[in-house]
């Protein structure tokens, strides 16, 4: 068994991420999808704000395309900018401004299924 300390210990511990981490953001984002005011692309804006410092290092990797597809669903227009350069409104709000509340849908069902997916993946690892 080879132990880790110091800055080599942190650096393994972010390149492999926490599936723990964010199943909980998954579960917190789940919950505004579904009580949350607002239509869907209000609610998913709000998603996005609690589940913005996950990345797919968090993911099993049989559940990053899945977090890829959502990244990239809900940020595909890019960036608005303004006259001189600089972003006005980010990937996101200006995606979610865009689409139709059906494809918001679409993005909040994946999200609900990747929150099951990996809620079964963490309860798995924990069971041993």
């Amino acid at each position: 068994m080879v132990i880790e300390v110091g800055e080599a210990a942190v650096e393994n511990a972010a390149a492999q991420g926490d599936p723990q981490y964010a199943l909980g953001n998954l579960e917190h984002a789940v919950y505004r999808l579904t009580v949350g005011e607002g239509d869907v692309r209000r609610r998913l804006l709000d998603a996005h704000s609690i589940l913005h410092p996950v990345t797919e290092a968090d993911f099993p990797p049989h559940l990053v395309d899945d977090w890829r597809w959502v990244e990239q669903e809900w940020s595909r227009f890019g960036p608005l900018y303004a006259p001189d350069g600089t972003v006005w409104r980010g990937a996101v709000e200006h995606t979610l401004d865009r689409i139709i509340n059906r494809t918001g849908a679409k993005i909040a069902v994946r999200l609900l299924s990747l929150r099951n997916d990996l809620r079964t993946y963490v309860e798995e690892q924990i069971a041993g």
